[in-house]
């Protein structure tokens, strides 16, 4: 892979651009967009974690494929949750690509990028809730929580995508608030989100059942907290200043881990919808105006918080 002609080191990037303890190997700032769609294929100090996200991409339309030979997508609906969760899935890896990717043009595309980053989580996020509920939790559970439940991880959504919007226009990088809103906002989202198969957990080990698809989901979860640590540690780049500029860099661990715990989750699930393990909850059963309404409702309210600060990031890049 070719090195760019002409990297720039970290004191000649704009300040939102800088990484921690990476040196070198920046893009300059100001190209054509064809300039960084093509550095995809170059040596920067992004191009492992483009791929590290794009490899993925490829890999959720292979499983996709190979699930539809075995389930109906059109036909049913519990099957269409499915691949709800697997677009979503590839949403959150190709969303954050683009915003490797592209983020060096411009402060503005800084901004701008990492804002549908961020509203790529969000949907993973509200996709994750409502499969897991749908299709992988206890009966217990599910009427407990029935009708509301859904609706939660809509709103749940929504909020964590304003509130990671906000911090990321707001607060400088590195802010003490920009970083307590990213903690709590996705602690309480994914918490949320992953509540059916949590009290699924328990109860399995509770009643001495746990079989192999609830150790994936015991792994899925497991592997969240590895990869945050990696991405707030600052290591091991923390400990070879310019060393890790390429290769090596916590981020790309983190989105390596991310990336595999999506793809369990997915696997999960779909072995989950083979066992028809979803045929216990009766009548609590997705129906299409159910989940066309739960989409309307949330891709509306994600246009219109994009819409809101992507003008506030504009105007705040000209400033």
């Amino acid at each position: 892979m070719p090195v760019l002609k002409r990297s720039l080191s970290i004191n000649e990037v704009p300040d939102v651009q800088k990484e921690p303890y990476v040196l070198t190997g920046y893009r300059p700032p100001y190209r054509p967009w064809r300039f960084y769609l093509m550095s995809i294929f170059s040596q920067h100090n992004e191009t492992v974690n483009v791929w590290t996200h794009l490899i993925p991409c490829f890999y959720v339309v292979y499983l996709l494929k190979t699930y539809s030979d075995e389930v109906s997508f059109a036909n049913d609906v519990s099957s269409m949750l499915l691949l709800l969760l697997g677009i979503s899935n590839f949403t959150i890896q190709f969303l954050s690509a683009c915003a490797h990717l592209l983020h060096s043009r411009s402060v503005a595309a800084y901004y701008v990028t990492f804002i549908f980053d961020f509203l790529g989580i969000a949907f993973y996020a509200f996709s994750c809730g409502i499969v897991l509920y749908f299709l992988s939790s206890e009966a217990s559970f599910s009427h407990a929580v029935h009708p509301w439940f859904p609706w939660t991880c809509v709103v749940l959504s929504c909020c964590y995508f304003a509130a990671n919007a906000y911090s990321h226009v707001r607060y400088t990088r590195y802010h003490s608030e920009r970083a307590m809103t990213q903690a709590v906002s996705f602690t309480i989202t994914y918490l949320c989100s992953t509540s059916p198969v949590i009290h699924r957990i328990y109860s399995d080990i509770y009643n001495g059942r746990v079989d192999g698809v609830t150790w994936m989901h015991i792994v899925h979860i497991l592997l969240v907290p590895i990869g945050g640590f990696f991405h707030v540690s600052e290591m091991p780049q923390s400990f070879f200043p310019g060393f890790c500029d390429v290769i090596g860099h916590g981020h790309q661990i983190f989105h390596v881990i991310m990336s595999t715990s999506f793809m369990i989750q997915l696997e999960a699930s779909f072995t989950d919808l083979q066992n028809r393990r979803h045929l216990d909850l009766v009548r609590i059963r997705p129906t299409n105006l159910s989940i066309t309404a739960y989409l309307v409702v949330l891709f509306t309210s994600y246009g219109y918080i994009a819409a809101i600060f992507v003008r506030k990031a504009l105007s705040k890049a000209k400033s």
